[in-house]
């Protein structure tokens, strides 16, 4: 079974505590890694999963396992589809070029723009350094370093769980939204 790393940590970043809040609008993103990958193919996108990286992918997948994810979007990297694939979610998904290699703004700007706040529940499966990056300023209160310690460790195929307070359209301000760290997951070693 995975292995919880971290939970519970709060960040509300609008710096206003409660008067932050949109109650009516609480979403969950869960953002992943790709699975361990072989070192060399004949482009880094066309990396595939190792035998342990899609055992890792499937032991993450039954942590997800009976969780109502309404969308996932995943790059179109040889070894992100594999770890999707392996996690055997039945949701929409959305190949996307863009997050082969985008930066945190580029995330948090297809986050914006691809959801309405009917997707209750969105899944992101892409690459270091955006995942961890966008994770840390998402889980940790500015003035607490325990956020930056995912910068530092974050395996392959650890999944993070953030409570989104407000619309999915303000996740491309990084005050604007209130958010929580529900949980940290890493694959088995």
């Amino acid at each position: 079974m995975p292995v919880l790393r971290a939970a519970s940590r709060t960040a509300d970043v609008t710096g206003s505590g409660s008067q932050g809040c949109h109650n009516d609008l609480m979403h969950t993103l869960l953002l992943m890694r790709h699975a361990q990958a072989a070192p060399m193919a004949a482009t880094d996108h066309d990396r595939p999963l190792t035998a342990y990286g899609r055992r890792q992918a499937h032991e993450m997948g039954l942590q997800l396992a009976g969780r109502k994810i309404d969308l996932a979007m995943v790059s179109s990297a040889r070894r992100t589809q594999q770890t999707f694939e392996e996690l055997a979610v039945d949701c929409r998904v959305e190949t996307m070029r863009v997050l082969y290699g985008c930066t945190v703004p580029t995330m948090r700007q297809r986050i914006s723009e691809s959801l309405d706040d009917e997707v209750n529940t969105l899944l992101v499966v892409a690459h270091s350094p955006a995942i961890p990056q966008l994770a840390a300023q998402l889980s940790a209160d500015p003035t607490d370093s325990r956020g930056q310690s995912m910068l530092c460790h974050y395996p392959p195929a650890t999944l993070t769980e953030i409570a989104v307070d407000g619309p999915w359209r303000e996740i491309t301000d990084e005050f604007a939204t209130s958010t929580s760290l529900r949980g940290v997951w890493e694959p088995p070693m």
